[in-house]
């Protein structure tokens, strides 16, 4: 039924069709425009750069710590008999990680590595529903501004014979002004739904970052997408594998290796030294261990903190979890509604509207039908089909979003 409405108020342009020494435009479908939304947007430079970066360091992250040199001198004095001989000294001390240290920290940063990419997708999901609801609302008001160019187109017939009935004097004058101003009100209404056309193709083409203008031609009319159908184990096993879950369970696994690295840091970790030494006239090495004594702060205040960084991190997943249900649950239930009321718009509302202006058509062109009575006849027309067009559109973007929120993510 989506299909069948649309096509009553979309298949043609904004403007008409386009004059045949106009060049060709090239048309782009709703999932052309989402594909390159996701790949090409300006939006997701950000976080696509913090996905690389955090890819980079998760490859850098299981290097040993830096080894550190000491070289000094002392007994620097001029030459003196009294003045004792110089010492040098030249030490190199290593740090050793004990515990499996190096070990969580490389976990620690493919967890960070993870969690870039899983928020790279997370802001393009955003992106692709931002996208189709610009789409579809630079389709509604294309749709709503070639049926008010119809209307107006019609109601310019009427006031053109009206005008040569008033002349012949058969008709007063009064009825020949009723149509001239439903015909400004239709204009004005039309200037209105082009400055929201043009908004909607400019927050398109910025979405999916199109060099040029995007024009109304180059939209296309998407197939009917069914809402999803899913019980309740399915519906909970569903929205899980949605980016912002996936984030949410990477954030808690990336507490608990932080966690246990502040756990390991109650051991202390050895710095080994090797080096020369040259004391009085003596060439002798130099070796040794600096360990600290856990005798007072055994990294307790950060254990605290990381443990309950651990609890913060399960309880907003939990949270995430619920919302993301109540979500999906509501989004299904919108869209199945809007699915239901769409397939009786034609039955209840174009069919009987159009029989309405049908008729009172015929009656004026007999002469004999009151004038507010077509008036009022070619004006519920007019706001049926709009009714209609945005029932369908309102339809389409309800579908997606519920397919979106059980990681459904694909544009048909």
């Amino acid at each position: 039924m989506i299909a069948t409405v649309l096509a009553l108020a979309l298949s043609a342009g904004a403007q008409g069709q386009p004059p045949a020494s106009a060049p060709a435009v090239q048309p782009i479908t709703l999932a052309q425009a989402v594909e390159r939304a996701r790949r090409e947007s300006p939006l997701r430079a950000g976080a696509a750069a913090v996905a690389e970066g955090a890819d980079i360091a998760a490859t850098l992250a299981g290097r040993r710590p830096n080894p550190s040199f000491d070289f000094h001198a002392e007994n620097l004095a001029p030459r003196n008999p009294l003045t004792p001989t110089p010492d040098v000294f030249a030490i190199l001390s290593q740090p050793i990680e004990l515990g499996g240290k190096r070990g969580v920290r490389r976990d620690l940063a493919g967890a960070d590595r993870t969690a870039s990419s899983l928020l790279l997708r997370t802001v393009e999901r955003q992106i692709a529903l931002d996208t189709v609801r610009s789409y579809m609302r630079a389709l509604r008001a294309r749709g709503v501004l070639t049926n008010l160019t119809t209307q107006r187109e019609g109601v310019g017939t009427l006031v053109t014979t009206m005008r040569r009935r008033v002349e012949e004097g058969f008709a007063p004058e009064s009825d020949l002004l009723r149509f001239e101003a439903e015909a400004a009100r239709v204009s004005a209404e039309m200037t209105r739904t082009q400055v929201e056309l043009g908004r909607a193709l400019m927050d398109l083409g910025t979405l999916i970052g199109s060099p040029m203008p995007l024009t109304a031609d180059q939209l296309v009319a998407p197939d009917p997408v069914a809402p999803p159908s899913l019980d309740d184990a399915a519906l909970n096993a569903a929205v899980d594998e949605r980016p912002d879950l996936l984030l949410a369970s990477t954030r808690v696994d990336r507490a608990r290796l932080a966690s246990d690295l502040e756990h390991l840091k109650r051991l202390p970790d050895p710095t080994v030294n090797a080096g020369y030494k040259r004391t009085a006239g003596q060439n002798t090495a130099v070796a040794g261990v600096i360990l600290a004594v856990p005798l007072f702060d055994r990294n307790g205040q950060a254990r605290a903190l990381a443990e309950a960084g651990v609890k913060s991190a399960a309880a907003d997943r939990q949270s995430a979890h619920l919302r993301a249900v109540a979500e999906a649950s509501a989004a299904i239930a919108a869209a199945t509604q809007l699915a239901t009321s769409l397939t009786q718009v034609r039955r209840d509302l174009l069919v009987p509207a159009e029989g309405v202006r049908n008729a009172a058509q015929a009656l004026f062109r007999e002469g004999a039908t009151d004038v507010l009575k077509l008036v009022d006849a070619e004006r519920i027309y007019a706001d049926v089909r709009r009714e209609a067009l945005a029932l369908a559109v309102d339809a389409y973007v309800a579908a997606i979003e519920a397919r979106f929120a059980v990681a459904q993510e694909d544009i048909p």
